[in-house]
């Protein structure tokens, strides 16, 4: 991001493939509002730092923190404004294809958000509640997104731990986002240590095995894209 560090307002494509696009997006508060749809993508974001209000269809708005999930469904008009924070940054999930052409509309009226912990694919997947839910000093791992082109979970381990992953199919891309801690990941006799904020793909391989040996807290979400044929 270093490059940005002169621009108020930005956004940078940093993992594409043949179905998914990732984006890291920066904008300052007072940025002003795009509402737009998408008809056939349920576009999601990863909010990190700095305060984002959004408001996703009829739902009424929602302000994000660091780790909070937000998910858009197909043909749902989004409108996302940058609150508090001298970086208002998040990250995107869309189709690679993807833009706002299609414009959205004030609601005519606003309906509660769901608060269902037990349940995926809400439009605010708060991680504070996910936590709160889970248990803040348990290893767990929750499917936040379900559908047909992505999986979501975001995973808390707090204990030392060793694990080897098994990517079933050519066609599936593991993206993973560390959001608190360190987190190494072996693949390909290649080593990567990732800490907070750090994005890695890992794809065209077989199996990677991921390896946290320190004793602090780590949290991590991962997205398991099956691009198809």
């Amino acid at each position: 991001m270093s490059k940005h560090e002169n621009e108020e307002r930005w956004a940078e494509n940093v993992l594409v493939n043949e179905s998914h696009r990732a984006v890291w997006i920066v904008a300052p508060e007072g940025t002003p509002p795009d509402p737009h749809i998408h008809p056939d993508f349920n576009e999601f974001w990863i909010a990190l730092d700095g305060s984002t209000r959004w408001q996703i269809g009829q739902y009424e708005p929602l302000e994000t923190e660091w780790g909070d999930i937000v998910l858009a469904p197909a043909g749902f008009s989004h409108d996302i404004r940058p609150m508090r924070g001298k970086i208002n940054l998040r990250v995107g999930i869309s189709h690679p294809d993807s833009n706002h052409d299609i414009k959205g509309i004030v609601p005519c009226r606003f309906i509660p958000i769901e608060q269902d912990y037990t349940s995926n694919n809400l439009v605010h997947s708060k991680l504070s509640e996910i936590i709160k839910h889970n248990g803040d000093n348990k290893n767990w791992k929750v499917n936040v997104i379900s559908d047909e082109r992505s999986k979501v979970y975001t995973t808390q381990q707090i204990d030392n731990f060793n694990q080897k992953i098994d990517i079933k199919s050519k066609n599936e891309s593991h993206w993973i986002f560390i959001i608190e801690g360190h987190l190494e990941i072996k693949c390909n006799s290649q080593e990567f240590n990732l800490q907070r904020g750090d994005i890695i793909s890992l794809d065209k391989i077989s199996n990677y095995e991921l390896i946290n040996n320190s004793n602090e807290k780590l949290i991590f979400t991962t997205i398991l894209i099956d691009s198809g044929d």
